[in-house]
């Protein structure tokens, strides 16, 4: 397990980051942070799509629509 202390960053983040290694990744969490999208983008080479969502409502149709549009985006185009 990597532990790397970051104020505000999920203890998730890192390890999800070492396990892509730098390919292409969704993640998606009821507990994100404006705070693991900056260190994902810091420490993260290829495209990371990180969706926050309400762990009361879960994946609603929005969340699946910006999955396909993520997921398609990378199937046909560069990164």
């Amino acid at each position: 397990m990597i532990r790397i202390e970051s104020p505000g960053v999920f203890w998730k983040t890192p390890e999800i980051v070492a396990w892509a290694a730098g390919r292409a990744f969704a993640w998606i969490d009821d507990e994100i942070t404006q705070a693991d999208h900056a260190w994902v983008k810091e420490h993260h080479d290829g495209p990371a799509l990180l969706r926050r969502i309400d762990a009361r409502r879960g994946l609603v149709a929005d969340d699946f629509a910006a999955l396909t549009a993520w997921g398609t985006a990378r199937a046909t185009g560069p990164g």
